[in-house]
């Protein structure tokens, strides 16, 4: 958009732009300061109510997946625990799947943010006295 005083960024362009500085890393020492720095300012901006866009989110899953953590042939882990990060690594990669396709404009996260500022009320006396009723009715039914 134009006027007297010169080009003005479009709204679109500052709600996309990255929130999270880009860092040039000429040392694996910085390399190391900077993921640090990186992940505490993701902690940062999630805690303060920012949530990451679908590209974000991927990138960020792409690398829990490729983490030591999720490795299933780990020879520590009990065969439960095998299946377990089996399982796990096929849900994030089927979660990210979801987010690739299903996700148009960030809708989860608009639906998440939203659900943040929302004010909702349980009667919980309510829902105990109407729990109770139900197990009465089927112990009378059993």
């Amino acid at each position: 958009m134009s006027s007297c005083f010169g080009r003005r960024k479009s709204r679109r362009e500052e709600d996309t732009e990255a929130l999270l500085p880009l860092y040039q890393n000429d040392t694996s020492m910085q390399r190391s300061v900077h993921q640090k720095m990186h992940s505490y300012q993701m902690y940062r901006a999630l805690s303060k109510g920012f949530m990451p866009s679908n590209e974000q989110t991927i990138v960020n899953l792409r690398t829990l997946l490729a983490a030591d953590v999720l490795n299933p042939d780990n020879p520590d882990l009990s065969d439960s625990g095998r299946l377990l990060a089996k399982y796990t690594k096929q849900w994030l990669a089927e979660f990210i799947e979801m987010l690739r396709n299903k996700n148009d404009n960030d809708a989860i996260q608009d639906f998440i943010w939203f659900l943040s500022k929302s004010r909702i009320s349980v009667d919980t006396e309510d829902v105990a006295n109407k729990a109770a009723n139900v197990k009465s009715k089927a112990d009378a039914t059993a």
